[in-house]
């Protein structure tokens, strides 16, 4: 029972040829089933930066009441400070969404204008 290498005999830890259920009832040497992931456990992966970019926006909004003036073209007035400055934010990305879009369009068709080529070519090999 001592730290000498001569006293594995009792410890069923140290005795590899022992096999032990575990606690769930299966055999260590038996092939475990993996679990595998679900559409409910992405989504709940996929709220959790949602949850925390919410939390950061409304700690922010009410951290920063102060009004301020807000011209855009011939409109003016004023707003709170994180209400004009998330508007400036929301049509930041709305102009990229609407630019990316446009690009993602673009590599589209010359996609399908390089797979219509290959496919004309291979009609008249044949």
């Amino acid at each position: 029972m001592g730290n000498h290498p001569g006293d594995e005999d009792d410890d069923p830890l140290a005795n590899p040829e022992h096999d032990v259920p575990d606690e769930a009832g299966v055999e260590p040497g038996a092939p475990s089933e993996a679990i595998l992931s679900t559409r409910t456990s992405k989504a709940w992966i996929r709220l959790l930066p949602v949850l925390v970019v919410l939390i950061v926006i409304l700690v922010f909004v009410f951290q920063n009441p102060k009004d301020v003036k807000v011209s855009l073209f011939t409109f003016s007035g004023t707003l709170p400070l994180s209400v004009a400055l998330l508007g400036a934010v929301i049509l930041g990305a709305l102009m990229t969404l609407a630019l990316g879009s446009v690009r993602i369009l673009q590599l589209r068709k010359q996609v399908r204008r390089k797979l219509g080529d290959s496919d004309r070519k291979r009609r008249r090999s044949k």
